[in-house]
């Protein structure tokens, strides 16, 4: 009967703790839409780390999908939401609506 565990000598492999930590921090900055930079920063810095510790420790972790994922995703909303976002001028002077040109006919 063969058994369910593996051989000391192997141990199991599990997902890095830091790409876990990367694709949920990614999941929570697409629920705020990408409006928290702190928050993409995070997530692409939890999923470099996660890609170093995976690389240091290959026959220990896996999740390298997870960390290409989450930076792909940190990007992403990036980009939307510097397009999607108007720029802020400050030190602009109140701009006067303007007057409608009404000609006599």
């Amino acid at each position: 009967m063969e058994s369910d565990t593996s051989p000391p000598g192997s141990p199991r492999r599990r997902y890095a703790p830091w790409a876990t930590t990367a694709i949920v921090t990614a999941l929570i900055a697409l629920l705020f839409q990408g409006s928290l930079p702190p928050l993409n920063i995070a997530a692409a810095l939890f999923a470099v780390l996660g890609l170093r510790q995976i690389r240091r420790h290959p026959q220990r972790y896996i999740g390298r999908a997870f960390c290409w994922i989450a930076i792909a995703l940190v990007l992403i909303l990036a980009i939307l939401n510097a397009m999607l976002q108007p720029p802020v001028q400050e030190d602009m002077p109140p701009s006067v609506p303007e007057q409608p040109n009404i000609e006599a006919q």
